[in-house]
């Protein structure tokens, strides 16, 4: 019989995806995958509550697999390859759905793990009948059970086991004035001091007058942001009135944020959403809310496309005047200027600043734990 040299091949190109993955896992780089950026579906799909199992990170769980069918290549058995063939399917289709269905992002290195799963349980399906049935006394011939019990319990341990946090919690010491315009209107400061936001003027969701104020750090791009945006609706319909929360766009390209990494490529269109959005709180104000809903829509709008829409909102003219304002620029620049002091501890984005100066990167697990976060940092509870 010749070697399965295929079946190797297929093991060592599993086994170094899964390597890969779980490195940047187990050292906290989930959102410098090559071909990924920060809110891409990779690090989204890393940074999820799913990508563990008992705080164990899946793609370590994987290689293992992967490892232990390229050592059985070299003592091939139909029982074993049938466990390895339930195993590599059963959990390229549970995670497969997990992302489409539950964490609703693509991560192009998982698909290309999981697709070589599924490859490689066809050539062991086809492989089976070159092996005898296992012997009725060995304990080899229960290993297809076991496979199928080794899914159940990974998917009800991620399922009802214990679930980590996803967002990361840092304070941080960021330093600038901020934007505060002269107008009239309440003035709040974050980080000891060093910034300033007049709730007023600022584009902003909720009331201005709010006890609670929290500044969110974005990109229209950016897949946990808009995430993090649909939990941010549930908190304001959970607590209403309770929170003003300042929107600052910070764009993930570096065709306007020379701190995002060049080889990061997957934000196109971020600078000119950013530049729209604020031009519109410009123009209308109380219109802003509808345009930024817009501009969350997936997938993510061409500028051309995006800028008609926003001007028939808001108004052509009102638009093509906003646009010219240098406060858009200013504002940008600011913005840029705090993501570059946050990401020395973390890259993950959105950047909630919660309190003074305790920053929550990343999206939360669910709504309702973000709302929890909230509940406790500013003392709701009841």
């Amino acid at each position: 019989m010749k070697s399965p040299w295929a079946l190797r091949i297929l093991a060592l190109a599993g086994l170094t995806i899964c390597g890969y993955l779980g490195v940047l896992k187990l050292t906290g780089k989930t959102t410098s995958i090559i071909g990924c950026g920060t809110g891409s579906g990779c690090s989204n799909v890393l940074g999820s509550a799913w990508s563990q199992f008992f705080g164990i990170p899946v793609s370590v769980l994987a290689g293992i697999v992967y490892l232990a069918l390229l050592i059985t290549t070299w003592r091939p058995s139909r029982a074993l390859y049938g466990a390895f063939a339930i195993c590599l399917t059963g959990a390229a289709l549970w995670f497969i759905g997990l992302l489409y269905f539950t964490i609703k992002a693509v991560c192009p290195w998982c698909l290309a793990m999981h697709t070589i799963g599924i490859i490689t349980s066809i050539f062991l399906v086809l492989s089976l009948n070159k092996f005898p049935a296992p012997n009725p006394s060995t304990p080899l011939r229960f290993a297809p059970l076991g496979a199928v019990a080794a899914l159940l319990v990974l998917a009800l341990g991620q399922l009802l086991g214990p679930k980590p946090d996803t967002h990361a919690r840092t304070t941080e010491v960021v330093r600038g004035t901020g934007t505060a315009p002269a107008e009239e209107g309440r003035v709040v400061t974050f980080f000891n001091g060093q910034k300033r936001y007049n709730t007023v003027t600022m584009p902003h969701l909720g009331p201005s007058g709010a006890k609670h104020v929290m500044v969110k750090y974005f990109d229209y791009t950016c897949s946990s942001c808009r995430d993090v945006h649909e939990d941010l609706h549930f908190v304001a319909k959970s607590r209403p009135g309770t929170f003003c929360i300042i929107l600052l766009p910070v764009p993930l390209h570096r065709g306007c944020n020379p701190h995002f990494p060049a080889e990061l490529d997957n934000h196109d269109h971020a600078c000119e959403l950013a530049r729209l959005s604020l031009a519109a709180w410009r123009a209308a104000p109380e219109r802003w809310p509808e345009v930024h809903e817009l501009l969350f829509s997936r997938p993510v709008l061409p500028p051309e496309v995006a800028e008609a829409a926003v001007g028939q909102i808001v108004g052509y003219d009102n638009l093509a005047r906003a646009l010219e304002d240098s406060w858009i620029n200013e504002l940008l620049k600011d913005g840029i200027n705090d993501f570059k002091q946050m990401i020395v501890q973390t890259r993950a984005m959105p950047k909630l600043v919660v309190g003074d100066n305790l920053v929550l990167s990343g999206a939360p697990r669910s709504k309702e734990v973000l709302l929890e976060d909230l509940e406790q940092i500013y003392g709701l509870q009841e």
